[in-house]
């Protein structure tokens, strides 16, 4: 039983990852562009400098989330590129106004914090 439960587990993953496909990464050379693409994560660059990450708000309130990548300015998150083409932020992105959107950007998913299930 131990193999088909395996099984199962792996069959839902690949539908999961078909289904709901990863956000792009996208790189912008010192501005975002004016209109942003759902499940689009941009990193700004300037000067060979990676400086912020954002993307619309995964909750669907349409909101551009800021995410600041230089390590002298607080708060400050991490960013990972992967060789598969996707990206992942740490600590977590917490909005505390508005939508309260609380989730973790993992290897180019959202992945809901409880709170804020969705």
């Amino acid at each position: 039983m131990n193999w088909f439960n395996s099984f199962l587990r792996r069959a839902r993953a690949r539908l999961d990852r078909w289904l709901h496909p990863p956000y792009r990464t996208l790189m912008a050379q010192e501005a975002l562009p004016k209109k942003l693409r759902r499940k689009t994560i941009y990193i700004v660059e300037e000067d060979g400098f990676e400086e912020q990450a954002a993307m619309l708000c995964p909750c669907g309130c349409r909101r551009v989330l800021h995410m600041n990548l230089l390590p002298d300015e607080r708060p400050c998150w991490r960013l990972t590129r992967h060789e598969d083409g996707t990206a992942s932020l740490h600590p977590s992105v917490w909005r505390k106004k508005d939508c309260g959107s609380h989730f973790w950007f993992r290897r180019g998913r959202v992945e809901w914090c409880r709170e804020t299930d969705r």
